[in-house]
């Protein structure tokens, strides 16, 4: 926060409140930094049978809660002091849409883990294993990517995450595919359809909060979201 945009604050309280913000930046990318963990080790539980790294992602998902708790109260503070306006005012917001997105992340990661436990050596046996491990690595380099384009307020590389969360719903279409042929020809096996199911929709649906993450940097950096929009107009759909 410049001294023109706050003229009734000291040199001291700009400092203080510079410092603050950086805070906030970082606990996000904190935050950021556990979810992204959390997803690969439950991607490695669910495609490579890494029990261990799947326990982390089900027993630790209490990390990514407390930074939300974190950031919520620092960004209550930092209002509730020093009444931001403008760009400040909308990193601040942005930040704390994005960590919503984050902790719906870590929730998901540790369902996927819950459904690899379960599923086990079976996922294997079948098609599905190829199709998410390629929408895998499609939404784990954009939860990457996400968070880095935040840190460098980087709007064209944001623009380019949403565009690629077409090839995670091209990639989910492909595998509601797969799903119809196997529950055809494997009717006496609707447990293990069900959770192929729920697998493909959690990873489609951290791709979607990687989108929403990207939509959240050109919102802080441009004010408004019309670009984002357009983009998510031009993007294949998903089947039901």
């Amino acid at each position: 926060m410049s001294e023109k945009n706050a003229p009734n604050l000291t040199p001291h309280t700009l400092t203080r409140y510079d410092e603050d913000l950086n805070a906030l930046r970082s606990l996000l990318m904190n935050m950021g930094g556990v979810a992204e963990q959390h997803f690969g080790d439950a991607l490695a539980y669910l495609l490579d049978g890494d029990a261990e790294r799947g326990r982390v992602a089900m027993e630790k998902d209490y990390e990514i809660d407390q930074l939300e708790v974190s950031i919520d109260e620092l960004s209550i503070h930092l209002i509730a002091r020093y009444a931001p306006t403008a760009g400040d005012l909308r990193t601040i917001m942005a930040i704390v849409k994005a960590i919503t997105d984050l902790e719906r992340v870590g929730d998901k990661s540790e369902k996927l883990a819950r459904i690899a436990e379960e599923v086990g050596p079976a996922l294997q046996t079948t098609e599905f294993a190829t199709h998410f491990r390629v929408m895998g690595r499609i939404v784990k380099g954009m939860l990457h990517d996400a968070l880095d384009a935040f840190v460098r307020q980087d709007c064209i590389a944001a623009e380019e995450i949403i565009r690629r969360d077409d090839h995670v719903n091209h990639e989910y279409n492909e595998v509601h595919g797969v799903l119809l042929r196997f529950m055809r020809e494997h009717p006496d096996m609707p447990d293990l359809s069900l959770r192929m199911l729920h697998c493909m929709r959690m990873i489609e649906r951290i791709g979607d909060h990687c989108t929403n993450i990207a939509e959240y940097i050109i919102f802080e950096q441009r004010g408004t979201s019309d670009s984002a929009a357009g983009l998510d107009e031009s993007k294949e759909r998903t089947q039901i």
